[in-house]
């Protein structure tokens, strides 16, 4: 079953290598690595006792969405906004993935025209298997808001890890971020992640309790919310709509009011890892 922006998504072709980009500007690259398909009853659950569990029934699917995840090119260095999937992903009853080998981490980067021996810093937007399995190409500390991090070694999170097959990537150095850096715009948590500030990450629960994003303060002013799962689609977005996975659907809602309320007052780019626009959107430089 296809539906809007969930539908009619293809591959990108790879794109021959762009012009590094001069010291002092940043660049931002979407990278695809593999795409997913999602039933239903995630994206428009029921209320109720049937929210969560139409996710285990069978019921209608989506086309497929991409698993982006986010190179950032920044005063010399390269930042990751999450590591994207493997191969060895396992299905779950409410999403289905295809991922080839050359489309892992370090061939998006490659296809982009970056090494992964070149990253020096790698942010997770949550501890959720498509955007974190490609840690384990990366050789360098993960930051996690230490909030998921935490929430990620609790028994309960522990026991859906192991019933749907979805482990924490060993051998991956995932270290805590708190996010004790104040107010940045709508958002009352913020941490900076570059020298000047132009790279922050914020505070976005309810997909997971401890999710956050990264907004990108980019050459011409404005800001890039690399939003992870705050929801799938922009139309979700504006439609204030949580997903069935949110642990508190009423958190999910208010983060979507701070990103509105963050675009009203700040030109914003928003750019959740499974909209079909994603990439279009960035390259545009298409705001809220």
């Amino acid at each position: 079953m296809s539906h809007g922006l969930l539908s009619n998504y293809r591959r990108p072709a790879t794109r021959a290598t762009p012009a590094r980009v001069r010291p002092g500007t940043m660049k931002i690259h979407a990278l695809t690595t593999g795409t997913a398909r999602l039933k239903r009853a995630f994206m428009y659950p029921r209320r109720g006792p049937r929210r969560q569990l139409d996710l285990f029934l069978p019921g209608d699917w989506y086309d497929p969405v991409p698993i982006h995840c986010w190179a950032i090119e920044h005063e010399d260095k390269l930042m990751l906004v999450d590591t994207g999937e493997t191969t060895s992903v396992h299905d779950v009853p409410f999403c289905r993935f295809e991922v080839a080998p050359g489309e892992e981490l370090p061939h998006a980067l490659a296809a982009a025209g970056l090494s992964v021996a070149d990253v020096e810093t790698v942010v997770l937007t949550h501890m959720h298997c498509d955007h974190m399995d490609g840690a384990v190409h990366v050789g360098v500390p993960i930051l996690v808001h230490d909030r998921e991090l935490a929430y990620s070694r609790t028994r309960g999170a522990r026991f859906f890890q192991r019933v749907l097959r979805q482990p924490v990537p060993s051998g991956a150095d995932f270290k805590p971020l708190a996010l004790d850096g104040g107010v940045f715009g709508a958002f009352a948590r913020s941490r900076p992640l570059s020298d000047d500030g132009r790279i922050v990450a914020v505070d976005t629960p309810g997909h997971t309790p401890g999710h956050m994003s990264v907004v990108c303060v980019d050459d011409e002013e404005r800001h890039v919310l690399l939003a992870g799962d705050t929801t799938d689609t922009l139309e979700q977005l504006h439609a204030r709509r949580p997903d069935a996975v949110s642990p508190k659907p009423a958190v999910t809602v208010q983060t979507m009011d701070r990103i509105l309320a963050h675009g009203r007052a700040h030109p914003t780019v928003y750019l959740p890892s499974h909209d079909t626009e994603s990439a279009e959107r960035l390259a545009a430089g298409t705001t809220l």
